[in-house]
């Protein structure tokens, strides 16, 4: 079995990914009471805190799979 993405999963994930970010904004907007700049500022701190997950894992030296 390939490890290979096409495009309908690609879409489906990125639909997914959306929706999820919409609901939980609604959530933090309208039932936990926190503003625009602080959901913003939370996203924010959240995406670099992944970027830097996935670069790590991306850059180390001795990668698990064999080429």
């Amino acid at each position: 079995m390939e490890n290979k993405f096409d495009l309908p999963t690609i879409i489906a994930a990125v639909f997914v990914a959306g929706y999820a970010a919409i609901m939980l904004e609604y959530v933090a907007h309208d039932d936990l009471g926190f503003s625009t700049a602080q959901i913003r500022h939370i996203a924010m701190i959240a995406a670099v805190f992944v970027g830097m997950c996935v670069a790590m894992d991306m850059l180390r030296s001795n990668p698990d799979r064999i080429e």
